[in-house]
């Protein structure tokens, strides 16, 4: 997942290592899971992450916990259960409750394991677990950082580093969807080129018709997020050179079909 781990640094250049190959190697998992189907979405969830992970330096809360201590709207009524539950993953789960309900939507015991939440993938798919549960997705429609911000933090607490991150992760995200759309392009000239030459090669009589264009004996236009509307880039005679949303590798044999 090299182009989402450009991404991921573009948006915050000092990111630790492990977080940015653990969120990586997550993400596509996070886009199902969370429905993040535009780039909007993605640079809201993207945002909100790195902001909750301190810069994507930590999945665990730096603070003890001791303030959740008998938190009941958090579940936390076992004696230890504020600094047992508190906040871990990419967008800082909080609660014995929460860690409940999230894990069970993972298939994940993480009430018994809460450490868990803190490791990869789980760190990862629990945000994204969290954005679907929560509906934040209604606000990122709108581009609305506040009312994202509200749904994650329950304030506007460091509101102004979000948009900072919102702005970073935007601007990556085009950047890469312009990549692609060169890519395909060029995919699909060096296909028109081969049919060509493929056309012109025939010995007389061999067709009475011209040959369709082929597809690329090999096509892969790199692992990634799904970026939006990239184009449905066709040749004449129904050859596909370019899918309409790119969600990961995709690779095409002489004859064009997917693999």
């Amino acid at each position: 997942m090299a182009d989402v781990s450009k991404i991921l640094l573009a948006i915050e250049p000092h990111a630790r290592p492990a977080i940015i190959a653990g969120l990586a190697n997550a993400f596509l998992d996070c886009i199902n899971r969370a429905d993040l189907a535009t780039q909007l979405r993605q640079g809201h969830f993207l945002a909100q992450c790195a902001h909750e992970s301190d810069g994507f330096q930590t999945t665990v809360e730096y603070a003890s916990g001791r303030a959740y201590e008998g938190r009941r709207d958090l579940g936390n009524e076992e004696p230890g259960d504020g600094v047992r539950y508190k906040g871990r993953g990419l967008i800082q789960l909080t609660g014995r409750a929460n860690y409940r309900s999230f894990g069970a939507m993972l298939g994940l015991n993480l009430e018994s394991d809460p450490a868990r939440a803190a490791t990869f993938p789980a760190a990862a798919l629990v945000a994204a677990a969290y954005w679907r549960a929560r509906r934040i997705n209604d606000y990122a429609d709108h581009d609305s950082i506040e009312g994202v911000t509200r749904k994650v933090n329950g304030g506007l607490n460091g509101l102004a580093s979000r948009k900072a991150y919102l702005a970073r992760a935007k601007h990556a995200l085009a950047d890469l969807k312009g990549a692609l759309t060169a890519r395909a392009a060029e995919e699909t000239a060096k296909a028109k080129a081969k049919a060509k030459s493929a056309a012109a090669s025939m010995t007389a009589g061999a067709a009475t018709t011209a040959a369709a264009p082929v597809a690329p004996d090999h096509v892969q236009l790199g692992a990634l997020v799904i970026l939006g509307h990239l184009g449905d880039h066709r040749q004449e005679g129904g050859a596909v050179t370019a899918p309409f949303l790119i969600t990961g590798s995709l690779r095409r044999s002489p004859a064009g079909d997917a693999r």
